[in-house]
């Protein structure tokens, strides 16, 4: 069976009636597959710095909703102190921290299933989407890109009606065995995408989707959409509906993907080589110190959350505090934690690790240096 070209549908919006043109993109299941691709991804050794997660630590700029825009300006020392666990109170950044914990929690769904249902789908868009009143649920109503009204956008989704059967056709399609992986990825992505099945956090559960696929079959990657951050030339959009089209599945793919997927990989060997060199530092620190195991254990943890304090210790290791204060007293004697007093909470005490957060900026900057 050949693609068909999107369909185009007349439809009326508002109270005055305005008449809009919506795109319908072609069904995917059982559709010949005539790109076939396969990216070199993780093509060298992968390596590991402790608890420290490269997508996990980069994930804060794929939670969508306010992480690009208001949260944006949270620094890493910031959602480090909400996330020690001493009570610091900073709302943009506990909310920031906590769209981060949706999308992960999101991601993992995905990422530990072998066959996605729809239930699973409704799950994400449920977790990710938390500022909908119809999150997890799918649309009813038109939605579009661009402009205040599908009326002067540039360009209109799927009317509601069309949506139920499309989305079957896509869950048909991402179980399909005899789709390859990073066709499913991509031609997955774009087809979720031009759906856009829910009311509010389509990117979203569109980037989950895309990371999950690509990292069931790599392991752990840079998303390509942080290709997208601070690049002038972005051509997302175009990308995500290049299989829209007549050629669909059947002509060149979107030079988008290979260029951010290539640039992923080389960012994560230059973030890998940052790493290597602050795991030498920090070796050289320990060297001359018999620390015990449980402040190994410490060590390892800092590389994903460099402030610490005694309480937020006994939640994550059970740990007493007698237990948690001498195992942070090693590590600052070692020289790998310095001791902050804070104003808030009046009288707080915490541990941060300068050598970790001195990596982190340079791990932001090879991202955001194109």
């Amino acid at each position: 069976m050949q693609q068909t070209v999107m369909k185009k549908v007349i439809r009326t919006f508002g109270k005055n009636k305005e008449k809009i043109l919506c795109n319908i993109p072609p069904e995917l299941y059982q559709q010949k597959m005539g790109t076939n691709f396969s990216f070199e991804l993780n093509n060298f050794d992968q390596l590991k710095f402790g608890d420290f997660s490269i997508s996990a630590f980069l994930n804060r700029y794929l939670a969508g909703n306010r992480s690009l825009k208001e949260s944006r300006s949270v620094s890493r020392k910031r959602l480090a102190l909400v996330n020690s666990g001493v009570g610091y109170i900073d709302p943009l950044a506990i909310d920031l921290a906590y769209q981060i914990r949706s999308y992960n929690k999101a991601l993992s769904i995905l990422s530990e299933i072998p066959i996605i249902t729809l239930e699973h789908l409704l799950e994400v868009n449920f977790i990710i989407a938390t500022e909908s009143k119809t999150k997890g649920t799918i649309r009813s109503n038109q939605n579009w890109i661009d402009g205040n009204s599908p009326v002067n956008s540039s360009f209109v989704f799927p009317p509601p009606e069309y949506v139920h059967k499309l989305i079957t056709d896509w869950i048909s399609f991402i179980n399909d065995p005899n789709v390859t992986e990073d066709q499913k990825a991509i031609f997955g992505h774009n087809q979720l995408i031009g759906i856009h099945p829910f009311s509010n956090g389509n990117g979203r559960t569109g980037r989950i989707f895309l990371q999950a696929i690509l990292e069931k079959k790599y392991g752990e990657i840079i998303h390509p959409c942080l290709y997208r951050l601070d690049n002038k030339n972005d051509t997302y959009i175009q990308a995500s509906v290049s299989t829209l089209t007549s050629e669909g599945t059947s002509g060149p793919l979107h030079q988008f993907w290979t260029d951010s997927i290539d640039w992923g990989n080389i960012t994560k060997q230059k973030m890998y080589a940052v790493l290597e060199k602050g795991k030498i530092m920090m070796n050289n620190r320990i060297v001359m110190v018999s620390i015990s195991d449980s402040a190994n254990k410490l060590l390892n943890y800092l590389w994903a959350q460099p402030i610490v304090c005694e309480v937020g210790l006994m939640k994550k290791f059970k740990w007493s505090f007698s237990k948690s204060k001498t195992v942070i007293q090693e590590l600052v004697n070692a020289q790998v934690l310095e001791v902050r007093k804070l104003s808030a909470p009046q009288g707080a005490v915490i541990y941060d690790c300068p050598l970790i957060f001195d990596l982190w900026q340079q791990l932001d900057d090879l991202v955001f240096d194109k």
